[in-house]
Order: structure tokens, then C-alpha cells, then sequence
């Protein structure tokens, strides 16, 4: 097949080099494409992004070449596609674009091409990220590196037709004529890019002079495998990556591309070998190309060691310095820098300048550190925790409303939040670890008059809940529909069972429920200061850890939420006896605390939900510390996560996050 299309790409002289008196400077990056026929989402991907340092106007996007599956037929033996295409200064559809100056023609064999999962080497997911089908275009993580990478054309080895692991087929030519007039007066070199989809290392690639049978050898460097096929009788990953860049070639016009012989052997990840020769793509250039820049290490926090790399490519001599913040950095000449003992002084933007007698390349910004710091966001909703004697443990109210006063007409009861289960409403209180003990007691008080059974959801109305993830596997106690009395149902629901009262009267009511999750332990209710109801376990059962306590709500969409009020609810860690629940009962409002030692957590409603803080951080390996003061002591936060919401006390004036230094590596693929 024979195709002439065209796109433009812009050309810049250099100011370095007009000034050494270069007449040209030039640099184009050709792509190769894959048509997957019935598939379309897993054909073509032009270059709609900048990829390897070179902006889309420069990238030739070459004919899509079938990868021999279902229509995809495949010709007669030896099952090898080859198609042409010219590119010159005026070819600017279907995908290329004008070269600067001269014309070149570039024809290509392959036994087909194929797709690949394999999207380049990037921070967020290193060393590399796949996405196991196609690019999601939309994607705000998408890159033109991954866009080239995605087709290959096979090596005919390792990759041949469909039908065999051993095709023994040619593998991939490309031949180009013509560079004699793209780079008229300056000397060239070349890059290779190669991925797969089943392939563990990439031989050499071998770049031929041919008027002179000269052959240039390229490599590439460990390849990053997503994954291993152990099915395979050889190793199989998807993989890919950058090759060295060629010697140069000057007053050059013929130039053929292909690889090393591929082959692979039986014995698995353990002894067996897969030698791939594939390829995406290649660039020509004259002039520097930073085609890896260093990845950005934005969760670098104080006393890292980070380690900056790139690569670039371009006719030799090249000259590197790093810079940051915009300045250059003394003595940082090489294609590495090592930033030692991070501190707020070397936090920020890191880039590095590549320059030869062709012109300049500034590589992509690396950002270090920046993202190593705990954010502050004030917020007007905290539910303050007034147990005295631990660690407090405040909430976050998410729509309840706080009454000072509210009586059923016979019982008055000051601090209260009322719940509207028609509304976003609940109480969410960040898991810690004084919430995962195997036994404990649970007491509020409440009045409502029975569930909304307009609201969301199937069941009754949750009042606490601990949500293990999995829809009707909770720690939960709710309120029934139309019997009004509760219910309990533990994680797997060891334990199920109701009280015999009935607390949806419109009446203030006391409720107690002690808990022990071993094999032989029981789960009791008390209602206004009486046992009412007990059951014993059928086998242990943990309640979930890592969860929030959810108190009137529950994020288990088969529940509906509370509809009534609230007030003094309390947590604690170890089981009351009958007496000590009877006596907070009889007390009222200001009664006693009972075992004030194992109480982690009483919400009083003294006040309305009022100013606190919520802190936010990136780097999930981190322990947060707090202070009374900013020069210590510093103590563990324990139990937290981002986002946290706190509210300052005497001994937690002041935060910071710890971890043990580390050393960050960018870019380890280099070659």
C-alpha cells in the first residue's frame, strides 16, 4: 500500500545556532500506528500531545498498519505488510505534518503491528503505569508518551502473525531516503522507541548507513514490566522504553532501521529468556531533545536524598546544567543532580538545559517537595468531644441541627442534635484505635417518633454504625420500622436481636448496649437504666477498624437514616455493669461519667458545632505529630489519616508530619 499524506511541522533555528552560523536545525519524531479493525479503540493513536520533548506538530503519525486479527487478514507468506510514505514541506493530512524543509520517503515492513498496554514511565505509579486496554483520551493523566507507545509493530519472533509463539518471520525494516535534504548542512542522529505486549527485554536496535554498509548499534535499558504472563513457557510482560541515541551521520541520504534478532527460551520468569525487537517509533534531530525529562518528586519531605535524572539526545557535543527555581545551579553540569538532605530551602522547580552547536533544549519541570506539606482548610462544623480524662476525638457534622433545650413534655434535656432523615445529616467521627476493643458499652439518649419510611433506603433507621464496606455487614444499631423498638446486627451478623421496648413514643428514652465479641460473649440492651433484652454470640466477630463511627447515619445505602434527636452519647471501652448504667440513667443531665478512665468519647451538645480545622496531606507513608508548643515535644498522632479534622487543645497546638528520610530515585529507567 502506498500512501502520500501530510501534516506540518513548525522548524525554529536556535539563537545558538544562528550564531555559529548553521544554515539548519531541525528535529522531527515519526510514529508508527496500528489498525485494529473491528476495534477502532484499540487503533491509531495519533500524537495529540507533546511526547519525548517534541511538540505534535513535529510527529509524523505513519499509515496504521493491520494487525492481522479477525478482518485485520493477513497476506500470503511470508505474512509481511510493507507500505511508503513521502513527507516534504507541504504535506499536512491524515496525519503528518510538513517538514521544515526537503522531502524525505519512508517505507515499512513489519508482520504486523499490534497494540500495547504499556503507557511509559511517569511518577504517581512507578516505575511504570498500564492501563490494560485503550488510552482513555480524556484522561488528565494522559501523555503523548503514552500515546506512542501504545502500537508497535511486531518483531516477528515474539511477535508474529496470530497463530504461533514461534512465527519465525521477518521482523520490522524501515528504510528512509531523502535526509539529505532535511538536514542539508548539519550532521544527525537518531532515538529509537520500542514497547510490547508480552516481551521482557529489547535487544539492540541497528541503525544502517547504507551507501556505506555502515551499522550504528543502539540499546535499551531494563525494561519495566507491569506484569508476567506465568502461563507463558517464557517470560512475558508488557514493557517498552527508550533507546541510546546513535552516533551521528552527516552528508548522509539512505538510512535503514530494524532490530537485533529477537528469540526467546523456554523456562518461565526463572530461567527462560524473551528477546524482543519491536518498535513504536524513532526521532531524528540535529539539535538537543530532552526526550526523558527527571519525573517530579513532589511528596519529597525533609531530609530526602532526591536524585534528578534525564536524558537527552542531539549531535554531540552536548552541555547540560541544571537549574532551580529558574537559576542556575553551580557546578550542576551532568545528566544527573543529587538534591541531599531536603530542606525548606531546596523545596521547589527543577529543570534541566541541554545545549549543542544546533541549539537548546530545556526539559519538562520537576517539582520537589512542593506537594510534602499538610494543608489547612477551616471549617464550622466540628461536634466537640467533651470526655475529660482521653484523647479527644471530635466530629463532623454533616447536616443535624443543634437545639440548647428540648423536652417531650415531661423530660427536658439541654444539648441536643436533631436529625432529619430526609437530609444529609450525621455525626461522622474519625476511626482510632480506642474505638477497636472487643467489648464496650454504647449509651445515648433519644427521642423520636419512629423511622421515615419515605426516606432513602430499604430497612430501618441506623442511630451508630461501623460500616465494614460490604453492603449488610456493619456494626449497627438501628431503629425498627413500625415496631419502633432497636435492633443490633454484628459484622457478618454473628449476632442479631431486638429490645422488647418500644422507643419510637415521641419520648425521651435511655439506651445502653454493651458489647463482647468472643465466641462465648453476649450483646445487651438497657433501656431507661433496666436490662431489657440479651443474646449470645454464635462464634466471635471483630467490628470493622479503619472506618469512622457514623452516628445517625450510615454510609450502607440499605439503611435509612436517623429521624429524631440525640443527646450525650457516649462510647466506651470496656463493658458497665448493670449499677453504673442505672446511675447514669438516674442522674439526668449532669450526672456522673462512670468509669471516666475507659470513656473515649462523649458528645454532650454543650455548644453548637463551631471553628476547627481540617488537615490534609498527600504522602500516606507519614505520621502525623502534634505539640502543645512549636518547639516540642512532638508526639504520634495515632489512628489518623488524611483528611483529619482536629480542633486545637493544650497539647495539640502545633502539627507536623515525620517519616524516616528516604531516597527518592527519578527516572530509574535511564539508559
Amino acid at each position: 500500500m502506498i500512501s502520500s499524506r501530510s501534516k506540518k511541522v513548525a522548524c525554529t533555528v536556535s539563537a545558538a545556532a544562528l550564531m555559529l552560523g548553521v544554515s539548519s536545525a531541525a528535529t522531527i519524531g515519526l510514529h508508527f500506528q496500528e489498525n485494529y479493525c473491528s476495534a477502532h479503540a484499540y487503533s491509531g493513536y495519533p500524537v495529540t500531545l507533546t511526547a519525548f520533548g517534541i511538540p505534535t506538530n513535529e510527529w509524523e503519525n505513519l499509515y496504521e498498519m493491520n494487525n492481522g486479527y479477525g478482518a485485520c487478514a493477513l497476506t500470503s507468506a511470508p505474512y509481511s505488510y510493507e507500505t511508503n510514505e513521502v513527507i516534504d514541506t507541504d504535506t499536512s493530512t491524515n496525519g503528518l505534518n510538513p517538514l521544515p524543509m526537503g522531502s524525505i520517503t519512508v517505507t515499512w515492513s513489519g508482520p504486523t503491528a499490534n497494540f500495547s498496554a504499556f503507557c511509559g514511565y511517569g511518577y504517581g505509579n512507578p516505575p511504570s503505569y498500564t492501563r490494560g486496554g485503550p488510552l482513555n483520551l480524556n484522561s488528565p493523566i494522559l501523555t503523548g508518551e503514552a500515546e506512542i507507545y501504545e502500537t508497535f509493530i511486531r518483531d516477528g519472533i515474539n511477535f508474529g502473525p496470530p497463530g504461533g509463539a514461534n512465527n519465525d518471520q521477518p521482523g520490522y525494516l524501515v528504510d528512509i531516503t531523502g535526509l539529505k535534504s532535511l538536514f542539508p548542512s548539519t550532521p544527525f542522529v537518531f532515538e529509537l522507541i520500542a514497547s510490547g505486549d508480552s516481551i521482557w527485554n529489547l535487544t539492540n536496535g541497528w541503525i544502517i548507513d547504507v551507501a556505506d554498509s555502515v551499522t550504528n548499534s543502539v540499546s535499551y535499558p531494563a525494561v519495566a514490566h507491569s506484569g508476567d504472563d506465568e502461563g507463558s513457557p517464557y517470560p512475558q510482560g508488557q514493557g517498552g522504553g527508550l533507546s541510546t541515541f546513535s552516533a551521528p551521520f552527516t552528508n548522509i541520504d539512505h538510512i535503514q532501521i530494524m532490530s537485533a534478532p529477537p528469540q526467546h527460551g523456554v523456562g518461565g520468569t526463572v530461567s527462560g529468556f524473551n528477546n524482543a525487537g519491536t518498535i513504536s517509533g524513532f526521532i531524528i534531530t540535529d539539535k538537543p531533545v530532552v526526550s526523558m525529562s527527571p519525573q517530579p518528586e513532589p511528596l519529597a519531605t525533609a531530609g530526602d536524598t532526591v536524585l534528578l535524572s534525564a536524558y537527552a539526545i542531539g549531535v554531540p557535543p552536548l552541555s547540560y546544567q541544571w537549574q532551580f527555581n529558574g537559576q542556575s545551579i553551580p557546578g550542576a553540569t551532568a545528566t544527573n543532580y543529587a538534591i541531599s538532605n531536603l530542606t525548606s530551602a531546596n523545596v521547589g522547580s527543577y529543570d534541566l538545559v541541554v545545549t549543542n552547536a544546533y541549539g537548546v533544549a530545556t526539559s519538562q519541570v520537576s517539582v520537589v517537595g512542593t506537594g510534602a506539606m499538610i494543608t489547612q482548610t477551616p471549617v464550622a462544623n466540628i461536634v466537640y468531644d467533651s470526655n475529660p480524662d482521653n484523647a479527644q476525638h471530635d466530629g463532623v457534622n454533616m447536616g443535624a441541627t443543634w437545639e440548647a433545650t428540648n423536652s417531650d413534655g415531661t423530660t427536658t434535656r439541654t444539648g441536643v442534635m436533631s436529625f432529619v432523615a430526609l437530609d444529609t445529616n450525621g455525626i461522622s467521627v474519625p476511626d482510632n484505635t480506642a474505638f477497636d476493643g472487643t467489648n464496650g458499652t454504647i449509651t445515648f439518649w433519644m427521642q423520636s417518633a419512629g423511622t421515615d419510611q419515605s426516606a432513602p433506603g430499604n430497612n430501618g433507621a441506623s442511630i451508630f454504625c461501623r460500616y465494614t464496606g460490604t453492603m449488610d455487614d456493619e456494626f449497627l444499631i438501628y431503629q425498627n420500622d413500625g415496631s419502633g423498638n432497636l435492633s443490633f446486627q454484628s459484622p457478618n451478623a454473628v449476632n442479631t436481636f431486638s429490645s422488647v421496648a418500644d422507643v419510637s413514643d415521641s419520648k425521651w428514652h435511655f439506651v445502653a448496649m454493651t458489647f463482647d465479641e468472643s465466641s462465648n460473649g453476649v450483646v445487651s440492651f438497657y433501656i431507661d437504666g433496666a436490662l431489657d433484652s440479651t443474646n449470645g454470640n454464635t462464634a466471635s466477630w471483630s467490628s470493622p477498624t479503619g472506618q469512622p463511627l457514623e452516628i445517625g447515619y450510615t454510609s450502607d445505602p440499605s439503611w435509612r437514616d436517623y429521624n429524631g434527636v440525640l443527646s450525650d452519647v457516649r462510647y466506651y471501652s470496656v463493658i458497665l455493669l448493670p449499677n453504673e448504667i442505672s446511675a447514669i440513667y438516674n442522674s439526668g443531665n449532669g450526672g456522673p461519667l462512670e468509669d471516666p478512665a475507659d470513656l473515649q468519647l462523649q458528645f454532650r451538645f454543650a455548644t453548637a458545632p463551631g471553628g476547627g480545622i481540617v488537615l490534609s496531606w498527600q504522602d500516606s507513608s507519614v505520621v502525623l505529630q502534634s505539640a502543645p508548643a512549636i518547639t516540642g515535644p512532638w508526639t504520634p498522632v495515632t489512628g489518623v489519616s488524611s483528611p483529619y479534622t482536629i480542633v486545637p487543645v493544650a497539647a495539640q497546638q502545633f502539627f507536623r508530619y515525620s517519616r524516616a528520610p528516604e531516597t527518592l530515585v527519578s527516572n530509574p529507567f535511564l539508559m
